[in-house]
């Protein structure tokens, strides 16, 4: 036996609907602007491409090169800049390390021709390798960049500085087969 059911109706004015899909208008959009500002549980910015990362990065490598390069920049400053704001900032000891190893390979391979990125690498949100092959008159030289970025704890995000810097002359280092 079929059994009449009522069900409740609900008789809104067209202010009412309006004000109520307004509401959940301005509810949603805030959800959606809080995501876009919110931050992981590690700390990180979601969506920061890694090309983002690695274009900054290798721009302000080849700034570097660049500086190299420059007749009127020494290369005591050029390291400095690069090394600025990490670990190696201002150890006298190792800048002058790197700048003397620098100019051994000027006085071994010849003058600095170009330099090419060849691999960037980021591992996590923090950590970037850069990989390029610096081209001089005689010979090759592969030189190695690991950039490190604290995780975000403050509203001000620490910005990149190099934590680890190496050259040499391991061209077979740079494919895929030993």
């Amino acid at each position: 036996m079929p059994h009449d059911v009522k069900v409740p109706t609900f008789d809104l004015t067209q202010a009412e609907v309006t004000s109520t899909m307004l509401k959940k208008f301005v509810i949603v959009f805030s959800i959606v602007a809080l995501a876009g500002q919110a931050t992981t549980a590690n700390g990180q910015v979601p969506n920061e491409s890694d090309a983002v990362v690695t274009n900054a990065l290798t721009r302000r490598v080849e700034q570097f090169f660049g500086h190299l390069k420059t007749p009127s920049v020494s290369a005591e400053d050029a390291f400095s800049e690069l090394l600025s704001g990490g670990p190696l900032d201002g150890r006298t000891e190792q800048l002058r390390a790197f700048v003397e190893n620098y100019k051994k390979l000027e006085a071994s391979y010849g003058r600095f021709l170009i330099a090419k990125p060849i691999r960037a690498e980021r591992v996590g949100d923090d950590l970037t390798f850069l990989t390029f092959l610096y081209e001089s008159e005689q010979f090759p030289i592969v030189w190695r960049f690991a950039f490190y970025r604290p995780p975000l704890e403050t509203l001000e995000r620490p910005d990149w500085f190099v934590v680890r810097l190496s050259f040499d002359t391991k061209l077979e280092s740079l494919t895929s087969s030993p």
